[in-house]
C-alpha cells in the first residue's frame, strides 16, 4: 500500500466510528493505533496506600490536649 492510499484512507475513516469502517480502512487503523492493554502498570501509581493515623482512645481530651485546652492542676 502506498502513502497516498494510506492517506486515502486516513482521510476516509477521519471521524467515522470503528463500527462503521469499511475492512481496509479498519486494517490501517489497526496497525497504526494499536490498543496496548496489559495487565501490568506502566508507571508508578500517583498515590499509594497507607496506613491511617492511630486515633488516641479518647477523641475529646486528645482533641483537646492538641489544641491546648486542657487546664493541668
Amino acid at each position: 500500500m502506498t502513502e497516498e492510499e494510506k492517506r486515502a484512507l486516513r482521510n476516509s475513516f477521519a471521524g467515522k466510528r470503528v463500527s462503521e469502517m469499511t475492512p481496509e480502512e479498519r486494517e490501517l487503523f489497526d496497525k497504526e493505533f494499536q490498543y496496548s492493554f496489559s495487565n501490568k502498570p506502566k508507571g508508578t501509581p500517583a498515590f499509594t496506600k497507607s496506613k491511617p493515623p492511630s486515633k488516641p482512645k479518647d477523641l475529646t481530651m486528645g482533641f483537646l490536649s492538641r489544641m491546648n485546652l486542657i487546664v493541668k492542676k
